[in-house]
């Protein structure tokens, strides 16, 4: 039985913050669902935990070595042993069924967020921020990432 010990925001941030240290290459990852909404609360400063806690993290990447480090984080995992939830690696097909702002929705919550590393600084950054960008346009040719 997977465990659900995903509630507080720190949680997601010392997340993103072990495995932006061990990239070695940029990457751009978007979160789903409780994850992006923990890690809005993490950017915003609130200390809160969900009120339900959750089992998993579902991101979404166009990075092998991100795919790679999800594949290692699934359910039974030592990932899981450890953090007590895991991660579900989804297709990013799943972006196109979030409600879109403004379109029957009636709240202003957070359904997805992107977050990126930078190997060098091992931070995370907001979408469309200006390290963002320069992760970006640092990508080898060919290759594009949807913010």
């Amino acid at each position: 039985m997977p465990r659900r010990e995903l509630s507080r925001p720190q949680q997601v941030t010392e997340w993103l913050q072990e495995w932006g240290g061990v990239l070695k290459a940029p990457a751009l990852m978007t979160l789903i669902g409780s994850a992006a909404l923990l890690w809005h609360a993490a950017q915003k400063g609130i200390t809160t935990g969900l009120p339900e806690n959750s089992m998993d993290a579902d991101p979404v990447t166009d990075s092998d070595e991100l795919a790679w480090l999800c594949y290692d984080a699934i359910i039974g995992s030592e990932f899981e042993q450890t953090h007590g939830w895991h991660i579900n690696l989804m297709p990013e097909s799943v972006l196109k069924e979030l409600p879109v702002a403004g379109v029957n929705v009636s709240h202003s919550v957070p359904m997805a967020i992107s977050v990126s590393w930078f190997p060098i600084q091992q931070t995370c950054s907001p979408p469309n921020s200006a390290a963002t960008s320069r992760a970006i346009a640092s990508m080898p040719p060919g290759r594009t990432s949807k913010v």
